[in-house]
Parts: structure tokens; sequence; C-alpha cells
């Protein structure tokens, strides 16, 4: 066949065509690609295309499973430096554990094989055996295998199995539709790609294992790695028991696993420990009692501190006969080992530990002493049992300042505090603080407190949400209510549309039971989320909601008032735009210096009004208004706002030495707060300065950065602008007419692969384009 000797992809793709009697243009019509895409593979220009691309040619092509795994082959590897320049998953990258992974070496190998062959394998056993760690490992060890790369989709947090896919969703970064499943929406986005899915902590959602079953049906090229104390029998299933180390030593006399692994844990916390020969009976048999597993290794092993190898084992006795009897046994132990290390606290240092699993994601001292308190805990007590929590390796230092359980202790934490009868007290304590935290930093996001507040609910987004869901739970609607409205700029900044929408709605389902006012915020926040996700006339409905229920409150009628005025912009409706914007700062007029932001936007948006009726002057003065506001208050959001409405102005006048400092300026700010929605923005409006100074090159690595940033959003609106679409299609066009469809193409593919941070770069540093390639791959 013409195929024999054609090796790289592009000589490999012109055989299988001309073997298959096509035309470049007849391929590419059965491809649904482009017949320029097609000469591009042919000559080598595009050398790396999307998997699903390949996927598609196969298919066009007629190829057999071996001829699909030749066509694969031919892509080339990524250099080291192509590698290291290619954005992975960020944030939802593999963790890298502090220790080392002890005695699960064969463990590794065999489950490695097994991904190979199996397209679902689960690793299962009792909790704080070690499925977590072995997970990481193997999904570390074939990392290479996958184009698309290996993601991690933490499932302990989750309640209910329908929370699943969207937690797969969010992981994976579906631009999701409200309208359709979320299972389509995951399919759409993962369709084509080769990618290892590691879902941990499965077994409190078995329920949800049909769904994964069906994603894994409907996307061929998608693993499955799944960590759980039970199977999902489900059809394709392959079940790898993870076994407790072993505690027998070896035959040459070396220490087991089980030893190896208590040994290097207790000699972090005090070196030495267990060293002496006449240790090694007492580390024998402690690791015997404790069954191998890996948890209750590390839990005793804090203790070294304390107690010596003998003293550990005599420690031992009573906890190990603790648990309900009808658990497994491997569960029993673990039952009996969490008992044991709950056992040796003091009553102070119990309560405390039961009070920790009323949090989600760790927590804070402060925050820790403070829900304490509200929960009738004298404060005082805290940091000393605090103390003996972490001594005992219940609690862990997690980065600065950060404190969180183990999610086997953290289950354990919780039953006790159901147990005791406290649970209610507790979630009702964690619900009100977070409330507080959530009410007292959000004023910031309006002001220069912005990115400290921001990074402050980071790390505590997680308790507010469960906060709210229990909150909600127990009958408190209140709570909810409150916290979207409290919550919603910081979900805008942040891009949480989707997630913030939801939070809203499901609040306002009880809107009958809450008092007017709180009603009205809560509506404001659903109506600005949807408005985000480019859902106008449920957002122009919320809106009028919060107008309704107002009460005259000057801060819900600005609000209120200005989305409705955002609603008749987009329409196209200018004169009632006007109307509606001058009304709303009549509002924030009334309502003083704490609604002084609105003010300053309505403003900024009647200078987009006079801007679309071509008075550039007076848009000018209107927007400087705003954006005098905005800087006395260093106010970055609204500011950059403001700045981006200036570009407009002066890239009309022609003037892009202006334009170009205004772009800057808000590109620094829009970087500051981590405003990945706006930053998409300001790359389109940097691609049209670009066409419009001859810069043709850099249009479409500028426009493939903000189609990957919107991408992962989730969503292609930003009520806070009224950008021209036809000044991005034409510069756009310009720019493939200079650099042809290959190059602009290529151009473009590089672009999506750019780093925010890099494609922002460009927008500040002029030269920056000149330094990246014309061409992807």
């Amino acid at each position: 066949m013409g195929t024999r000797g054609a090796s790289t992809l592009g000589p490999l793709l012109r055989a299988l065509r001309e073997d298959a009697g096509l035309s470049q243009e007849e391929l590419a019509e059965r491809a649904g690609l482009s017949p320029h895409a097609i000469s591009a593979l042919e000559r080598g220009t595009r050398t790396r295309p999307y998997p699903h691309t390949l996927r598609s040619l196969a298919a066009a092509l007629g190829l057999s499973e071996e001829g699909r795994a030749g066509l694969l082959a031919a892509v080339p590897a990524r250099s080291p430096r192509a590698a290291a320049s290619t954005p992975g998953p960020g944030p939802r990258d593999l963790p890298v554990p502090a220790t080392p992974l002890i005695g699960r070496d064969d463990d590794v190998r065999r489950v490695t094989d097994l991904v190979r062959t199996s397209r679902l394998v689960t690793l299962s056993g009792p909790g704080g055996v070690g499925k977590t760690r072995l997970s990481l490992a193997v999904g570390t060890a074939v990392r290479a295998r996958y184009v698309d790369g290996v993601r991690l989709v933490e499932l302990a947090p989750l309640r209910e199995p329908a929370q699943l896919l969207q937690a797969v969703a969010d992981t994976v970064d579906v631009a999701r539709d409200p309208s359709r499943p979320v299972l389509d929406d995951v399919v759409e986005r993962l369709r084509g790609q080769q990618l290892l899915l590691v879902l941990d902590n499965v077994e409190h959602l078995l329920d949800a294992a049909p769904d994964v079953a069906a994603l894994l049906a409907a996307v061929p090229d998608l693993t499955v790695l799944a960590t759980s104390r039970a199977p999902l029998r489900v059809r394709g299933e392959t079940e790898y028991a993870v076994e407790p180390l072993e505690v027998e030593d070896l035959p040459d006399g070396s220490p087991s696993p089980a030893a190896r692994l208590l040994l290097d844990r207790a000699q972090r916390v005090k070196p030495g420990w267990g060293a002496d020969p006449g240790d090694a009976d007492a580390v024998t048999a402690t690791c015997e009692r404790l069954a191998g597993l890996p948890l209750a290794l590390e839990l005793a092993a804090a203790r070294a501190r304390l107690l010596d190898p003998a003293s550990l084992l005599d420690r031992l006795d009573s906890a190990l006969e603790a648990g309900p009897r009808d658990l497994p046994p491997r569960q029993r132990t673990m039952r009996a080992t969490l008992d044991w290390s709950h056992g040796l606290l003091d009553e102070p240092g119990r309560r405390l530990l039961r009070l920790m699993g009323v949090f989600v994601g760790g927590t804070t001292l402060a925050d820790l002493e403070a829900v304490a308190q509200r929960a009738g805990t004298d404060r005082s007590e805290v940091a000393t049992s605090l103390e003996e929590l972490v001594e005992h390796s219940l609690v862990l230092a997690d980065g600065p300042g950060r404190l969180r359980l183990l999610e086997p202790v953290a289950q354990y934490a919780r039953d006790l505090l159901q147990e005791s009868g406290e649970w209610e007290r507790a979630t009702a304590a964690h619900a009100a603080h977070y409330l507080a935290v959530a009410t007292e930093h959000s004023a910031s996001y309006r002001d220069g407190g912005q990115v400290e507040a921001l990074a402050r609910i980071d790390l505590e987004h997680a308790n507010m949400t469960a906060a709210a869901e229990r909150a909600l739970a127990a009958g408190d609607v209140e709570t909810p209510a409150r916290m979207a409205w409290e919550l919603w700029l910081y979900w805008w900044l942040r891009g949480h549309h989707e997630h913030g929408r939801r939070f809203a709605e499901g609040a306002l389902e009880h809107a009958d039971s809450l008092e007017a006012q709180v009603r009205a915020r809560a509506a404001l926040g659903a109506a600005t989320m949807a408005f985000a996700m480019d859902d106008v006339p449920t957002a122009a409905g919320w809106w009028g909601v919060a107008h309704q229920h107002a009460g005259g409150s000057p801060d819900i009628l600005s609000n209120a008032v200005a989305g409705e005025g955002l609603v008749a912009l987009m329409a196209g409706d200018l004169p009632r735009a006007q109307r509606l914007f001058d009304e709303a700062i009549v509002h924030a007029e009334a309502g003083g210096p704490p609604v002084e932001w609105t003010w300053a936007l309505g403003h900024i948006w009647l200078g987009t009004v006079a801007l679309l009726r071509e008075d550039p002057d007076e848009a000018v003065r209107l927007i400087g208004e705003g954006l005098a506001s905005a800087r006395r208050r260093e106010d970055r959001l609204t500011s950059y706002i403001a700045l981006y409405n200036l570009f407009q102005v002066e890239l009309a006048r022609g003037d892009h030495a202006a334009a170009r400092r205004h772009l800057e300026e808000g590109t620094a700010l829009s970087l500051e707060t981590g405003d990945q929605a706006n930053l998409a923005y300001l790359l389109d409006a940097g691609a049209v300065l670009a066409a419009a100074s001859g810069q043709h090159a850099r249009v479409p690595l500028l426009l493939g950065a903000a189609q990957a940033i919107r991408e992962a959003q989730g969503s292609h609106g930003y009520g806070y602008y009224r950008p021209d679409p036809a000044t991005i299609t034409a510069a756009a066009d310009d720019a493939r007419a200079h650099l042809g469809p290959d190059r602009y193409d290529d151009a473009l593919d590089t672009g999506r692969g750019l780093a925010p941070a890099t494609a922002a770069a460009m927008l500040r540093d002029p030269a920056a384009g000149a330094r990246l390639p014309d061409r992807a791959g």
C-alpha cells in the first residue's frame, strides 16, 4: 500500500488519502473540515491537530483500529519546552503529596497496566487504606499516555449523586447550557479527547454509577480511575482491591512495608524513633494490631513524640476492641484506630474534633474560634485543644494558617457530631459565621480591598456553599438568600456564573417565606448571574422582581433599575436605556457613599449610550465622571469598565496611542482582580487595535486566547460592556487576508493555547507578539 514507509503525520495522511482515492476537498467534506486544514496537515505546517480532528479523519478514511492507532501514533510528542509552555489543568492538576508513598510499587505497576487495558478501573477498599494516594501515583505514572491530561475530581465534599457529573463538568471547564442535561454538555466537551479522570471518593455517590457508565459509553477515548469503598457495579468495570500494607518482615529480615511507613512517619516527628534493635518487636506488633492500614499507622506515628514503641503498643489495646461489629473487619479496624485517637484526647479536644466536622475544605484558627464561640465553646480553649489535635495528626496544617481534616477523619468527626446531638447547633453556628464573613467582605469588591477580599473568599467558598445548603435543608431560607446577595459580585469576578445562578435561584424557590428586601437582593444576584450567562430574558425577570420588592431601598432600586437599563442597552433601545440609567443614578445619589459604585457605573453606561449615538465628546465626559469616582475609591472593577469604554471612544476617533494606554491600564487592573471574563473582552479589543495598527500577526493570537477563556468560563456574556461584534469580525477577516488561511488558523490555535497571563502580556507590551510563533506546532 501507499502508506508503507510513511511514519510522520503529513506523508502518512497523504498516503492514506490517496489509497482511498480521495482528493483533499473530498476528504475535507467527509471529515467536516476545511480543505486548507487538510492541506496544512499534509504539508506539515500543522503537526499536532486536536484529537477530535484525528478521529474525524480516521472515520472519513474508514480506517481499521490498527490504521487509526497508526494515525494517532504519527502525531509527534511535545518537546519538553513545548510541554512546559502548554497550559495544563492549572489549579486542578494532580497534587504532590508531601511524604513518599511507601510499599505500593507493585500496586502502582499493576494498576497502570489495568488502566492501559480497561477504561474503568475502580480502586476499592476500606477508608484509610490509601486509595487516594495510590490513584495519584498511578495518575502521575500514566500522565504521558493522555494527550489531554489527567484530571482529579474530588467528590468527598459532595452530598448528592446528582452532583457528580456537575463536579466533572466544573473540573474539565465545561461551558454549561442550563437548558440541557449536564451529561450532554460534558460529553460535548470531552468527545475526541484522550483524558484520564480520577474520581476520588465515590462510595457515597454510588447511585451516580450509571452516569459514569453513560459518560464512558459516549466518549470512547475517556478513561476513568475511581476510588471507592465499594465497586460501582457497572458493565466494563475492573475492580482492584487495595489491600492494607504487609505487616510481616521480609525474608531478608528488613522491615515490612507497614513498618517502614510507621518508622518513616514517626521519625519525622521524633528522629531516631524505633531505630534501636530492641524496638523491632514492638514496631512489628503495632503494625499487626493496626492491620497495616496506612492512615492508622500515620495516626499512631503522631504519638511518637510522647511514646516510645513499647509504650505506643501498650496504648493500642482498648481502642482495638471498639467499633460496630456489623462493619467489615478492615472498617472496624479503621473505626477502632480513630476511636483510639479520639480516646487519647481530653474532653475539650474531643469537643473541638467534633466541631471541626462541620467545616468543608478546611478553615483558619480565627474562623474556628468564631464558630466555636457561636456553638457555645469558650474560644480561649480552642488554640490549646487544636495543638493537641495537630499532634495526633487528626488535624493537618495545610499551608499558611490553613487547617483541615483528612476526609476519613472528617467523616468520623461528623458522625461524632451527629451522635452527640450537636449537629444542628454546630451547623447553625457555622452558617451564621460564614454569612457574617461574606457580608463583611462584600463591600470590598467595590473599593481598594478587592484583591484581598477575593483571596479571602476563595479559601472559604466551599464553607459558604455548604453553610447555605445545610441552612436550606434545615428550613432556613433567609441565610442562603442573604448569602446570594453578598456573594454575587464575587461569583461575577471569579466566573462562577452557573454556580451562583443555581445558588441564588435555589433560595428564591422559597421566596414566599422571605422578607421583601431579602427577596429583592437575592433576585439581584440571580439576575446578574443569568445576564452573565447571556440569558437576558431571565435576567430581566429577576431585575423586575427586585424592583417590585425594593421597598424604597436606594441600593436595591439603583441596582435593579440599572439592570433594566442594561437589558434595554442590549436590545438597542437607547432612549429607554438612557432614561433608566439616569433614574438609577438618582437612586444611587439618594443612597449616598455606599451606593457610589452604582452611581459610577450609571455614568459609564450613559457614556456607552452616547458613544452609540456617535457623540464621543459626551461619552468621554460621562465615562470620565465614573472613572474619577472609581479611582478615588481604588475600585479596579469600575475602573477597567470605564477604561474599556474610553478605549472604544479613542479607537473610533483614530487615536491609537490613547486607545492603547487605556487598554494597557485596564489589563493591569484586570489581572490584579483575576477577572478572566473581562480579560477576554480586552483581548478582543486588543485584536481590533492590532488590525487597525497593521499588526496582523497579533490578531489571531489575541482572538484565540479570548476564545479559550470564554470556553473555560462557560459564558459569552459580560453585561458591563456593549462591544461591536462587527469590528471584531472585520479585524479577523483583515488578518486572515494578510496572513493567509493556514497561517491565520495556526496562529489562532497558538493563541488558544496561551496562558491568560501570557496573552495579557501582549496587550501590555506592543512588542510581545513578535516573540510568539506565527504557526502552531
